[in-house]
């Protein structure tokens, strides 16, 4: 039986849920400093089903919580999943592509980690953009070019990008099938061992000063003892507390434009811990986040 969500009204009709209870996007409607978007595929992991029922999920657990900060949800990028992957990426690139045009930030939920490649295509505004990446994995598989990726190759593509400046790569700890050496002289890994050790200035040092910075968290990251609901789990990760006070501190010294949360699959989950987790882990992030205009 699929997973599906069970939320209902007090009438007993099943409602669309938005992250956190936040308003939904209608044409015409305000802006908000954040605005959520959903890309519900998996089309770019074949290898573990069901990542597509995640930014349901996420909105689902994240019902508990209030926040301050203002926010919209725009719902999620429609008619993706079971299409062609590279028209799904030119669909959700042009839909964040939207939210940064606003000059709101975009929080993009997951689906599978290929698809943030489109967030980061969507702020090509700004000349240098920095990443940094939560992964089990380095996702530097090789790439033959074109217009399809997966989610093993996907940071060797945005690697390629010309605004993509440096990237910080956090928690590693599973090389992908097909070595992984030939990585970017952009990249700085930091492994989960070393991630738990380090001192939170670390994740800042290798991001330069005044420049922007996105923010992509695999929920694989996290040790799979406390996020068993995503496709690649690898023993050894950190924990979702030491990932909020890293973005939190990230947000704190840097700019951040843009943050997504990939690979919740709801399939893999044990009484919903993964997507409870990663909507408490938004809720604690989002507070630090602001859009900032666009650099000149």
């Amino acid at each position: 039986m699929g997973w599906r969500n069970e939320a209902t009204t007090s009438s007993g009709d099943e409602t669309s849920l938005s992250l956190f209870g936040w308003p939904r996007a209608e044409e015409g409607s305000p802006r908000a400093r954040i605005e959520v978007i959903g890309v519900p595929s998996d089309c770019g992991n074949g290898g573990a089903s069901g990542a597509r029922f995640g930014p349901e999920a996420i909105r689902r657990a994240s019902q508990g919580f209030r926040l301050e900060v203002a926010g919209v949800d725009r719902g999620d990028v429609e008619g993706v999943h079971g299409h062609d992957w590279s028209e799904v990426l030119v669909s959700a690139q042009h839909e964040i592509e939207r939210i940064v045009e606003g000059d709101a930030l975009p929080i993009v939920l997951g689906g599978d980690h290929a698809i943030s490649y489109a967030a980061v295509a969507a702020l090509r505004r700004h000349p240098t953009l920095n990443i940094v990446w939560f992964d089990a994995h380095t996702d530097f598989c090789a790439w033959s070019g074109g217009r399809w990726h997966d989610h093993k190759q996907v940071l060797r593509r945005i690697a390629g990008l010309g605004h993509v400046g440096r990237i910080l790569q956090i928690g590693h700890r599973g090389i992908t099938y097909f070595d992984e050496s030939a990585r970017s002289d952009k990249m700085t890994v930091m492994s989960a061992n070393a991630a738990r050790c380090a001192p939170l200035e670390s994740v800042v040092a290798p991001l330069p000063e005044g420049e922007p910075v996105y923010i992509s968290v695999d929920v694989d990251a996290i040790d799979p003892r406390l996020a068993p609901g995503t496709g690649h789990p690898v023993p050894g990760g950190v924990s979702g507390e030491l990932i909020e006070k890293m973005v939190g501190f990230i947000a704190s010294r840097r700019r951040v434009v843009g943050l997504d949360v990939m690979e919740v699959n709801p399939l893999l989950d044990h009484r919903d811990s993964t997507s409870a987790l990663a909507a408490k882990m938004l809720a604690a992030v989002a507070p630090h986040l602001a859009p900032f205009p666009p650099s000149k």
